[in-house]
């Protein structure tokens, strides 16, 4: 068994690892795998393991830092964990819990914060999923603080999609404000907009989006007399970029897409704004000729319900503790609150 750093070059075993463990939930693509570690800015290669034995990987945990300023969030090296995965032929002896306390032992000598199980720029996932049961419990054991759920939404029925009446009424309470993608020459005035109301990772987004070669019509903005009060990103199969609702599209028939993040001014909140730039989005959506899309990392499950998404996949926030601490007997259930019913995991 050889630890080696995860290299490019090593993309296409990667994949086929992390499509043998997660492929049946989360099926990956090199692409995307590539555009989230290797070609994210805050990807430390340095920090990212690979546990091969011969030509095959067999484990595998890739990690980041905040290596650069982002917006108004300086650049003070936290850490994440964005995946860790071992092939399920190959669990049981260790490796997972050899690369974890890699991870941390490096990611800790930069930063003093916890470390964070998902959520990092480029992220797979917001959290552990639930759909990982085991993986709930594995990081438990290992002194991992779980946090607040998550939850990705679906809607399979957008070639239909028709504006809800709340939306409607929306629409007629503000007829002044104009919603569409952003136009030519708009985009410092979109940016300029973002770092004043949503300063720091979504604003440093967009930037990173449009500086990237996105397109600028996978913005949408809401115009009122010209000035921008809000804003929603979307894409689909036409997108330069991945957004993480088009991560899993092999999962549904037909042309997918998505939404998020979406916001409005505070200044501007209230008046059915929000509403009705969501609303338009998704038609905008409908008339690019999606049949799906997913709304994901938000835990606004009845605002999104008003317009037809319905939770998909439920995440748990969870962190490494910033002090080391060792594996220990840990917990062997641990209950999960999930709106509608309880789970343990064993």
């Amino acid at each position: 068994m050889q630890n080696q750093p995860l290299t490019l070059d090593l993309l296409p075993q990667a994949v086929d690892l992390w499509n043998r463990a997660l492929g049946d939930r989360f099926p990956m693509r090199p692409e995307l795998m590539a555009a989230n570690l290797w070609n994210e800015p805050n990807f430390d290669p340095e920090g990212s393991r690979a546990m091969m034995a011969g030509d095959r990987m067999v484990a595998l945990v890739a990690v980041k830092r905040r290596q650069h300023p982002m917006d108004n969030v300086p650049a003070d090296q936290k850490g994440w964990i964005s995946v860790l995965v071992v092939d399920p032929a190959f669990q049981g002896r260790g490796l997972g819990s050899a690369l974890l306390r890699d991870a941390l032992t490096h990611l800790r000598r930069y930063s003093a914060e916890p470390v964070a199980l998902g959520s990092d720029t480029g992220h797979f996932f917001p959290g552990i999923p639930l759909d990982c049961r085991h993986a709930l419990d594995w990081f438990a054991r290992r002194g991992a603080a779980l946090g607040a759920m998550e939850c990705d939404l679906a809607n399979t029925e957008m070639a239909t999609y028709e504006h809800p009446e709340a939306a409607r009424r929306a629409f007629a309470r503000e007829p002044g404000i104009v919603y569409r993608p952003m136009a030519p020459g708009e985009e410092e005035a979109a940016l300029a907009f973002m770092r004043r109301a949503f300063p720091g990772r979504w604003a440093w987004e967009l930037e990173q989006h449009l500086a990237g070669g996105g397109l600028r019509e996978d913005v949408m903005l809401a115009l009122e007399g010209g000035a921008v009060v809000g804003f929603a990103r979307i894409a689909g199969p036409w997108s330069r970029h991945f957004a993480p609702g088009t991560y899993w599209a092999q999962r549904f028939p037909g042309p997918h897409g998505s939404l998020g993040p979406i916001g409005v001014a505070e200044e501007a909140r209230g008046r059915g704004i929000g509403l009705a730039l969501l609303s338009a989005s998704l038609a905008e959506l409908r008339d690019r000729g999606v049949q799906s899309a997913v709304i994901d990392w938000t835990q606004l499950v009845r605002f999104y319900g008003m317009v037809g998404f319905r939770p998909w996949i439920w995440y748990l926030r969870a962190a490494m503790p910033a002090a080391p601490v060792g594996s220990g007997p840990g917990t062997s259930e641990i209950w999960l609150r999930v709106p509608g019913r309880r789970q343990v995991m064993k």
